[in-house]
């Protein structure tokens, strides 16, 4: 004799092989997710004053980034200007958006500093845009280790109206670039107050 199923029975196995199938689709996609994250890029939220104007020019509203990733963590190549993500020095819990003033054999001109401060190698000179909210590199923690650079922030994704590309940028005066310069020739780019 035939075996009948009622519908009740196949809308349950129609049930059980959908989860199945979803739990398979979730189990393969989210390592990737994961990765993709990581590794190439990301999203994020601006909190904060300390690059104003650049991000977060209005103070009722929040910025949100894409993270460029593969530039830092595979290729290793860091230019000055670029506004990057990297994990803070003194709080590993914690991201912070700064501009990249300088990188690993430059000279910085801080101010109310007689001389420049050289950036020893594995290290690069990070600032927020507003100098007057921003605990960086100048009053913070010195030169940080490009170990802690997680990527540099290319665009502004979010709010629609804000939409736009983060050229890099670099305040003049502030950097003696290492192009086999001596101290000696830093000494004499001294720039004006």
């Amino acid at each position: 004799q035939p075996f009948y199923c009622s519908r009740n029975v196949k809308l349950r196995v129609a049930m059980t092989a959908g989860w199945k199938g979803f739990l398979k689709q979730v189990a393969w996609s989210l390592p990737v997710a994961i990765a993709f994250t990581d590794c190439i890029a990301c999203v994020i939220r601006v909190d904060g004053q300390s690059m104003q104007p650049t991000l977060n020019p209005d103070p009722d509203s929040r910025d949100w980034v894409l993270v460029e990733k593969v530039t830092y963590k595979l290729f290793h190549r860091y230019k000055r200007g670029e506004v990057a993500v990297f994990w803070a020095p003194d709080d590993p819990h914690q991201q912070l958006v700064k501009r990249m003033i300088a990188v690993e054999g430059d000279m910085v001109w801080e101010e109310g500093k007689r001389m420049p401060t050289r950036i020893s190698a594995g290290r690069c000179w990070m600032e927020g845009d507003n100098p007057h909210s921003s605990g960086d590199s100048r009053n913070l923690y010195g030169p940080v280790h490009l170990g802690l650079l997680e990527g540099r922030a290319t665009h502004v994704v979010w709010p629609p109206s804000r939409m736009q590309r983060l050229p890099p940028y670099v305040p003049p005066g502030r950097v003696v670039e290492d192009e086999g310069d001596s101290l000696a020739r830093a000494l004499a780019y001294k720039p004006e107050s």
